[in-house]
């Protein structure tokens, strides 16, 4: 949760900080996510029987720590560009980074305590609010982790389809099969 933290104060992940399943979408404005919002999106994305989505931590503007059940999940909004190194080989993905001017991060801020065999199942959950979060005002995703840019291409469904058609390995957000004995 610290390593979630420090992330925010700078605009983008802690270069020391242990990888994790995290989705940054790329926005061409800033939004503004209030607790009410950000509980509402949280019960569209996640909300279910079991529980509602509470915030776990004393929130600070833009920056919330959100608990299902007892999942924790990180959201957090920046009205900057996300910066990361290099540039994109590929011109259509480098347009959504050209173009965006702020970034809404999804992140999974337990993860570095599993195993990255669980990470598919964390990056399931991160989509669907991911999914929840697509609009035209997302010019596309970034995952840090993996340093992968998937640019919009209409529905979050078809962005994936397209990245993966054009060269973007996309194997983590398929979980491993058990081996039978």
């Amino acid at each position: 949760m610290i390593r979630f933290l420090g992330s925010v104060v700078t605009g983008s992940p802690n270069k020391g900080e242990e990888p994790c399943p995290s989705l940054v979408l790329l926005l061409e404005s800033p939004v503004e996510l209030t607790r009410e919002a950000a509980l509402e999106l949280a019960a569209q994305a996640w909300g279910g029987p079991e529980g509602q989505p509470v915030i776990a931590s004393r929130p600070r503007k833009g920056r919330w720590l959100i608990r299902v059940s007892n999942v924790l999940f990180g959201v957090r909004t920046a009205r900057a560009r996300y910066h990361r190194p290099g540039q994109e080989a590929n011109q259509v993905r480098q347009g959504a980074w050209d173009r965006h001017q702020a970034w809404l991060a999804v992140d999974y801020p337990d993860a570095p305590k599993m195993p990255e065999s669980e990470w598919p199942s964390c990056y399931k959950l991160l989509f669907l609010m991911a999914n929840q979060l697509w609009n035209q005002n997302c010019l596309g995703l970034y995952l840090p982790a993996q340093g992968i840019t998937v640019p919009n291409m209409g529905d979050l469904i078809a962005s994936i389809r397209w990245a993966g058609n054009n060269g973007t390995p996309l194997p983590f957000l398929h979980e491993a099969e058990e081996k039978q004995a």
